[in-house]
């Protein structure tokens, strides 16, 4: 792999709590050492939980010094929310569900879906237990919608709900999804799953997709189904909330290259042109990547992967060029430097025609 990471992390930040934590466990030698020190950082996180300091954990979040303590708080965060008690209590999830589309004229998915065969399909692939006690919401709710709510509501919920057949005491309505040529969506199904100490998990959270990924996207595909609009659902793992947004994000982001990919190369492909693929990171932690021809200016693609802290560099260009490979384009070029985001106030894009003379020769791949 050779795409450079062009994010920017700020220097460690000793005198925050949370990071001191984190960089403590991250240095600590002793296996038995490191996992108090994990306790300690789980502790803590609670505690900013707790009391409400949603500002403590998100400035934390944004002092990480590197992805691998950015990592480290994450999973303690979302750790927490998965198990905010050893004594009863909720696990409030979300299914992400990404929704590529395509119509000729516009119109709009429904907001809602019919939760009940849904949950029915996770309880039988395993990924529900048979006998716990839990709900599934139909309304398909924007990122926007779930961001809204702070980390310590989510805690709370967790803490607090004592069943979960009446969900999360929040008003969160559904957000249709506007159809016009194609897009790339994503709208998130919210759970609450009862567990009790002692017992096996109530939902699995996480890990792969498995066997239900299929009968999930036919049904959703089925209850969904518009008059003109062409429809692919793809559901991901259910996780806690702010975890099923990171996932999200990123499984729309892949699936939008896809698309992308697909109809620029068909286009090229129709006019006998050669076709290329290139790969750059730019100043302001985003990787580009366009199609095009050489020796043709004019009929070329470009799609944004804007990076988030826990997208890894090394799979975005690998799945990049398995999906070049994928769609047959032999001709993909991987700049090894870090290139501007814009020059005269223009946003920069390489293609194979000027990524030479706008990088040296020795760092295209």
């Amino acid at each position: 792999m050779m795409l450079p990471d062009p994010r920017l992390m700020p220097r460690v930040a000793p005198k925050n709590e949370l990071i001191r934590a984190v960089m403590s466990l991250l240095t600590e030698p002793d296996g038995a050492e490191a996992e108090r020190k994990r306790g300690e950082l789980r502790r803590l996180t609670a505690e900013k939980l707790e009391f409400d300091d949603n500002q403590s954990l998100s400035v934390a979040l944004q002092l990480a010094p590197d992805q691998t303590a950015f990592r480290t708080l994450w999973h303690s965060l979302v750790d927490t929310l998965a198990s905010p008690s050893t004594a009863r209590h909720a696990v409030v999830f979300a299914v992400p569900v990404v929704l590529a589309a395509g119509s000729k004229t516009a119109t709009a998915l429904p907001a809602q879906v019919d939760a009940a065969p849904l949950l029915a399909i996770l309880r039988q692939h395993g990924v529900v237990r048979a006998d716990a006690e839990v709900s599934l919401s139909g309304h398909l709710l924007h990122a926007d919608t779930l961001a809204s709510v702070a980390f310590s509501q989510w805690f709370r919920f967790g803490s607090f709900l004592t069943d979960a057949a009446r969900g999360v005491p929040l008003d969160l309505a559904g957000s249709d999804v506007p159809v016009h040529e194609e897009g790339v969506f994503v709208r998130y199904l919210l759970g609450v799953a009862m567990q009790n100490p002692d017992e096996a998990p109530a939902i699995r959270l996480g890990g792969s997709m498995g066997e239900w990924g299929m009968p999930f996207m036919q049904q959703l595909n089925e209850q969904m189904k518009t008059p003109g609009v062409t429809l692919f659902p793809i559901p991901a793992v259910p996780n806690v909330v702010p975890e099923a947004l990171r996932q999200g994000a990123a499984l729309r982001l892949d699936v939008n290259m896809q698309m992308w990919a697909s109809n620029i190369i068909r286009k090229l492909r129709a006019g006998n042109a050669g076709i290329a693929g290139v790969a750059a990171a730019h100043e302001n932690g985003e990787l580009r990547f366009t199609v095009s021809s050489p020796g043709d200016d004019k009929n070329w693609a470009a799609f944004v992967w804007p990076l988030a802290p826990l997208d890894a560099v090394e799979r975005i260009e690998e799945n990049f060029r398995a999906l070049m490979a994928e769609c047959q384009v032999e001709d993909v070029r991987v700049v090894g430097t870090i290139q501007p985001d814009r020059i005269d106030e223009v946003p920069v894009f390489l293609t194979c025609n000027d990524a030479i003379t706008l990088t040296p020769p020795e760092n295209l791949h």
